[in-house]
C-alpha cells in the first residue's frame, strides 16, 4: 500500500520553534528509558527512536521486561504511553500542565509495574551549550494548547519518514533511520568504501526540525569528513551548502513549502535529497583518491 504524500508549510515554517522545543523536551522520556534500560549500543542508537506511522508517533527500543513495552510519544496531543508489541496503549500521559520531574514521575510509576528497575531512568545530560534551554528544563509545564503546530511538526517527521525510506531501500549501505534525541533530527548514514585520515567516508541524510543554524525545519546532506569548501558544486531545487561549524547541502522549507501540493513538495525535497547524496559521494570519492 503505499503511503499517501503529507502536505507541510500550512504554518510558516518559522514559528514552530516553540512547539519543536515542547517535543524536543518531551522525546527525552523515550531516550532515559532507552538510556537506562537497553543494551548499550556502540553508536547511542539504544537512546534513539523512530517514527511509527501507524501510530504518528515517536517509539522507542523495546523494553525487555516481565511484560515488553516501547515508550511512544503522540506529538500532535504531547501524549505520552507505554505500548505492548501490537502497538496497544498499556498506560498514557497527557503531558499538558505536566512538569518534566512529573512525566517522569508517572513514567517510572507505570514502567514499574510492568517489571522493570524504573530507579535506574534519569534524563541524559547534553553540553549545556549544545541542547536548547527552555523553561521546561527549569519547572515550567508542558502547554499542548498549539495542536495545529504540534502536529504541522509531525507531518514533517512522517514526510521525513517516507523519503529516509526510500533512500535506505535503495542503497545498501544506508543505515537504518533512527530520531536522535540530542539534536531531534531524523536521518540515515550512508557509509562507503575507503577512509580519509583514518576517517571511515559517510553521508548523513537527514532532517532537523530546527535549530541554532536555522530556525525552522530543514533538510541536509553532510559528506564527511568535511570536503574542501572551495569546491563545493551547485545544488538543485533552490538549495544552498552550509559551511560554518559544518558541511551539508541544506534545503530549508521555506523554500518548498510555498508549493501548496504534497506530491510537488515531495518531489521537490527528493530531487534535492537525490543531487546532493550524489554529489557528496562524488566529493569523498575525489577528495579520498586525492590523498591516496
Amino acid at each position: 500500500m503505499t503511503t499517501p504524500e503529507t502536505m507541510t508549510g500550512k504554518i510558516n515554517p518559522k514559528e514552530l520553534t516553540q512547539s519543536r522545543l515542547q517535543l524536543h523536551y518531551a522525546v527525552q522520556y523515550i531516550a532515559a528509558t532507552g538510556a537506562a534500560l537497553v543494551e548499550p549500543l556502540p553508536d547511542y542508537s539504544h537512546t534513539s527512536m523512530t517514527w511509527n506511522p501507524v501510530l504518528e508517533a515517536f517509539v522507542g527500543s523495546t523494553i525487555r521486561a516481565v511484560q515488553p513495552f516501547q515508550i511512544a510519544l503522540k506529538p500532535a496531543s504531547l501524549t505520552l504511553s507505554l505500548i505492548n508489541h501490537q502497538n496497544d496503549a498499556i498506560a498514557s500521559l497527557l503531558l499538558h500542565g505536566k512538569t518534566m520531574q512529573e512525566g517522569l514521575d508517572w513514567l517510572q510509576q507505570e514502567i514499574s509495574k510492568l517489571g522493570a528497575d524504573a530507579s535506574k531512568i534519569v534524563f541524559l545530560d547534553y553540553p549545556p551549550d549544545d541542547f536548547p534551554d527552555h523553561p521546561l528544563a527549569h519547572g515550567a509545564s508542558f502547554d499542548a494548547s498549539q495542536e495545529v503546530e504540534l502536529g504541522e511538526l509531525a507531518n514533517y517527521y512522517s514526510t521525513a519518514h517516507q523519503l529516509l525510506q526510500t533512500i535506505v531501500t535503495t542503497n545498501e549501505n544506508a543505515s537504518a533511520i533512527y530520531i536522535w534525541p540530542h539534536h531531534f533530527d531524523i536521518a540515515t548514514l550512508i557509509t562507503l568504501p575507503g577512509t580519509k585520515n583514518g576517517n571511515p567516508l559517510t553521508v548523513g541524510v537527514g532532517l532537523s526540525p530546527g535549530d541554532t543554524s536555522y530556525q525552522e525545519p530543514y533538510w541536509y546532506v553532510s559528506p564527511y569528513p568535511y570536503p574542501d569548501t572551495a569546491n563545493l558544486p551547485t545544488l538543485d531545487s533552490r538549495a544552498f551548502w552550509h559551511t560554518q561549524h559544518w558541511v551539508g547541502a541544506v534545503l530549508q522549507a521555506s523554500q518548498y513549502t510555498e508549493n501548496t501540493n504534497a506530491q510537488t513538495q515531495q518531489q521537490q525535497v527528493a530531487a534535492f535529497l537525490d543531487s546532493a547524496v550524489k554529489a557528496s559521494i562524488t566529493l569523498l570519492k575525489s577528495e579520498s583518491s586525492a590523498k591516496v
